[in-house]
């Protein structure tokens, strides 16, 4: 869950990243207690899997959480340093199934989603685009519905590298590796489990992103625990967001996740230039055109 999360947040702060240099240069964000590395490295450490485990414990139980079959929560952005602030719906179901829309009033409306298969987003300085690649397997990582409890299908490996401190309290530092390659730190609150935070590099348009995420406020939600704030830094811009509303097992139209029209009408357009026989050249001899 909260990896989708960072997906949405991540790509907001991009855009707010975009919009940023057609606007006065913002004053550099103030330190937070974003993860930083501690002076020691802790010795004895416990196995990554250990952790992990403790982790889904923390937060529910892994057979909690197979039984959710939908998620729908409203959350509310703010980019303090920007003077931005937005207001986001996000909607999830399994396998891969997911849509958010975001209204923040300096760039307008930014929709993202997946029909389990195809990957889109939409924004005004953009337009709507298909994500493939990379990109594509980043965004359908953080879609995934069982992300969490499913993490030993997910993750090529995990390695427990160290301690850092997040917000003045030690947290196990866990290097994973998804199958493609790409690579992710998490962290992890030694006393209570919980993951407190994160850093990732995300594929876009405008390349690398590399960001940082603190996971706070944890709150119950129908035996569930979700971090109702996490803190994300990316592209030199801090974007703070706080949870209005997290609901489980809500009622969500299956049309919900339909393709927009326009993300219709670019697969059309792929399908028929993959399709389309190569123009030929004018000045191609007759026996060549045979």
């Amino acid at each position: 869950m909260n990896r989708f999360f960072l997906g949405f947040a991540v790509s907001a702060s991009i855009l707010s990243g975009a919009t940023a240099s057609t606007m006065l240069e913002p004053p550099a964000p103030a330190p937070t207690s974003a993860p930083s590395p501690a002076p020691e490295v802790a010795q004895n450490l416990p196995d990554a899997k250990s952790i992990m485990d403790t982790y889904l414990a923390a937060i529910g139980g892994t057979d909690r959480l197979k039984q959710i079959k939908s998620r729908k929560v409203t959350l509310n952005m703010e980019v303090p340093a920007m003077g931005m602030k937005g207001h986001v719906q996000i909607y999830q179901m399994p396998p891969a199934m997911a849509y958010s829309e975001t209204e923040i009033a300096q760039i307008g409306k930014i929709q993202q989603g997946s029909d389990g298969e195809t990957v889109w987003e939409s924004n005004v300085m953009m337009g709507t685009r298909i994500l493939t690649g990379s990109e594509r397997e980043a965004f359908l990582r953080g879609m995934r519905f069982n992300a969490d409890y499913d993490y030993e299908d997910t993750f090529k490996s995990l390695k427990t590298t160290g301690v850092e401190n997040v917000s003045g309290k030690p947290a196990y530092v866990v290097e994973l590796e998804n199958k493609d390659g790409t690579k992710e730190t998490r962290l992890f609150d030694k006393e209570t489990g919980l993951m407190v935070g994160m850093r990732t590099v995300t594929m876009s348009q405008m390349g690398e992103i590399k960001s940082e995420t603190v996971f706070s406020d944890y709150r119950d939600v129908s035996g569930v625990k979700i971090p109702f704030k996490f803190v994300v830094k990316a592209m030199q811009n801090e974007m703070v967001t706080t949870i209005e509303k997290a609901e489980l097992d809500v009622p969500i139209p299956a049309e919900r996740f339909d393709l927009p029209d326009d993300v219709k009408a670019l697969l059309a357009k792929q399908k028929t230039e993959s399709t389309s026989p190569t123009t030929e050249s004018p000045n191609t001899p007759p026996d060549e055109k045979k």
